[in-house]
């Protein structure tokens, strides 16, 4: 196990690379988009309709935490179970509506949800018949941290999104028809407000997979999980840098979108992990 000091090297070190990238996509953004177009790819696809799911999954499941609790009253009980299964049915709806828009055939795409509910449905039997005692009281931490990130992203980002009203890639495309002279006349770059209508940056389905830092948060509580800490930070971002390709083949958005979808979330993510008290519950929940 690489020390957390070797670790702050690392994260330091990413800053510097999404600096880096903000300003070569400050010149680059259209041309590798044009250069990487490709809407089929279909692990761009599955990406779309479920690559964002973890930023969800922290609040589903801590509503099947709290419906599995004992200590709760039956109501309150009653009440996330039946939320939780909402959300759950919600979430993979949404996933299945993304396929469909990308013309999936019916069969394939029911196939893809069902593989996904099912991957789902394992991970929190995982996670729950692991966890007994003391260990649950930190998941419920880890959990709940988890949607306050969720929340925490989701302002943030929506808010640039309406400050900065970049149009999309392909939107650009679909209405000229195809590329052609001023296909991309609506065109701006990531450092102009207030553009020429759109939601293209920061990229919200970049900034859902950072939603996966919340495993570097657990790895504060699990010892079994602290051994392998800069394994779990770079699988983290393996995941991150795959959605932010992903948006850029099936021309959702721009590189700058998804790095300044990084920075928001890396700076969100601080912020709620370096404090005093974030630093004295996860001191006592490891006191337990």
């Amino acid at each position: 196990m690489l020390k957390e000091k070797t670790n702050r090297t690392f994260l330091g070190l990413g800053v510097v690379i999404l600096l880096f990238g903000l300003l070569t996509a400050y010149q680059f953004d259209l041309a590798i988009d044009l250069a990487l177009y490709k809407p089929t790819f279909l692990p761009a696809v599955l990406m779309e309709s479920f690559g964002w799911l973890p930023q969800y999954l922290p609040l589903v499941l801590l509503l099947v935490l709290l419906a599995l609790d004992p200590a709760l009253s039956r109501a309150l009980r009653t009440g996330c179970c039946i939320l939780s299964g909402i959300s759950s049915a919600l979430l993979l709806f949404v996933g299945k509506y993304h396929l469909a828009k990308r013309n999936m055939p019916k069969l394939t795409s029911w196939l893809w949800s069902a593989f996904v509910a099912a991957a789902c449905v394992l991970l929190c039997w995982r996670m729950f018949s692991a966890c007994t005692g003391a260990q649950r009281q930190k998941l419920r931490f880890v959990l709940r941290w988890g949607t306050v990130y969720l929340l925490a992203g989701l302002v943030v980002i929506n808010l640039l999104k309406a400050m900065w009203q970049r149009t999309r890639f392909d939107d650009m495309l679909i209405t000229a028809g195809g590329i052609s002279e001023g296909t991309f006349a609506l065109f701006t770059r990531w450092t102009q407000l207030f553009g020429n209508g759109g939601s293209s940056f920061p990229s919200g389905h970049t900034a859902a997979a950072c939603s996966v830092f919340t495993l570097a948060v657990a790895c504060d509580l699990f010892p079994r999980l602290a051994k392998h800490r800069t394994l779990v930070w770079g699988l983290c971002w393996a995941y991150v840098l795959f959605m932010a390709v992903c948006r850029m083949i099936i021309g959702r958005h721009f590189l700058s979108d998804t790095l300044m979808s990084c920075t928001v979330m890396l700076l969100l993510y601080f912020a709620l992990t370096k404090n005093s008290k974030y630093r004295n519950a996860v001191r006592a929940l490891n006191a337990l």
